[in-house]
């Protein structure tokens, strides 16, 4: 979850570039492979949480 962290911020940031300049077209890749990122990086992170929850889920107690 750490390096997903460090891979939204990269990605926030990438997202944010934008100069108008005639770097236009890079400009457009970098945002589209900022938003996947933050896509592929938030599924991962989320996956983690509900991945851990159903592990501790199993090791609950049961009441009989």
């Amino acid at each position: 979850n750490a390096i997903s962290s460090v891979i939204i911020v990269g990605a926030l940031i990438a997202l944010g570039v934008d100069d108008g300049g005639p770097n236009a077209v890079q400009n457009s890749v970098a945002r589209w492979l900022g938003f996947g990122a933050v896509v592929l990086a938030a599924i991962n992170i989320f996956g983690g949480f509900l991945v851990t929850q159903r592990m501790l889920a199993m090791y609950r107690k049961k009441d009989k």
